[in-house]
């Protein structure tokens, strides 16, 4: 009965301090130092080293499709 009680304030300490600890150690989108949501620089970078870019035509295209589709977006939801 004694091994049992220790066992459960072991878990119990455990569990209590662990908590904070991680809490800390998460900030937004960042755990540990690592971003886990990249922005646009990240991600442009990596597709130039990968050499998947795309050229500064396309991505001005892709730019002013996604603005036309926002555009959109938002006149539908305000005549709504």
């Amino acid at each position: 009965m004694i091994g049992y009680r220790r066992l459960c304030s072991v878990i119990l300490i455990a569990l209590t301090t662990a908590g904070p600890a991680m809490a800390q150690s998460r900030n937004g989108n960042v755990w540990h130092g690592v971003a886990h949501q990249p922005n646009n620089s990240v991600v442009r970078g990596d597709e130039k080293a990968r050499g998947i870019a795309a050229s500064p035509q396309e991505q001005t295209g892709q730019e002013e499709d996604i603005l036309d589709r926002l555009a959109r977006e938002m006149l539908e939801r305000s005549s709504r």
